[in-house]
């Protein structure tokens, strides 16, 4: 019978712990659905990412940020409550041409980034459900894993996990 090391126990433990970890955010990754209707909300704001910024190239164009009714209340109080719903817009831009030269206009849809409220569906990362929709595409496309990295970020926020502020 082949005797079994320190080595090979060590080896058994750290596999065990990494599909116990991979497990865990496959079960964690509760599904946040496509907006629908999300431009009738609440407008919160918007901003340009231009090419100066760190993230052009993947966050480039003009980004409007929407709230349903509940994370409107959040932004005013503080404390968004569950079933908040905040939506960042990232649309193209494109050149004016002709008469309109000298004039950015918005162009298609680059992504939709969503934030979900649910405490218990979202526990492992702080409450908040995160997802990211390319295009006009409906099919969300972070993994368990990608929600931890957005998670890990947003809780640097000053406010609930949130980083942008309503316009006045």
């Amino acid at each position: 019978m082949p005797r079994i090391t320190r080595r090979d126990r060590v080896k058994a433990l750290a596999v065990a712990l990494l599909t116990s970890m991979v497990t865990l955010f496959a079960q964690d990754k509760a599904p946040v659905p496509y907006p629908d209707g999300f431009r009738s909300w609440t407008h919160v704001k918007s901003l340009i990412v231009g090419p100066d910024h760190e993230s052009f190239s993947k966050r480039g164009g003009i980004h409007h940020y929407y709230a349903n009714d509940k994370a409107v209340a959040g932004y005013r109080t503080g404390l968004f409550p569950e079933g908040s719903i905040l939506v960042d817009e990232a649309v193209f831009t494109k050149d004016g041409e002709g008469r309109t030269t000298g004039l950015l206009f918005e162009g298609e849809r680059r992504s939709l980034d969503v934030m979900v409220k649910d405490s218990r569906r979202y526990e492992s990362t702080g409450g908040w459900g995160y997802e990211h929709f390319e295009r006009d595409d409906p099919t969300g496309r972070l993994s368990g894993g990608d929600q931890a990295t957005c998670s890990a970020c947003h809780a640097k926020a000053p406010t609930d996990h949130v980083f942008s502020r309503m316009r006045p």
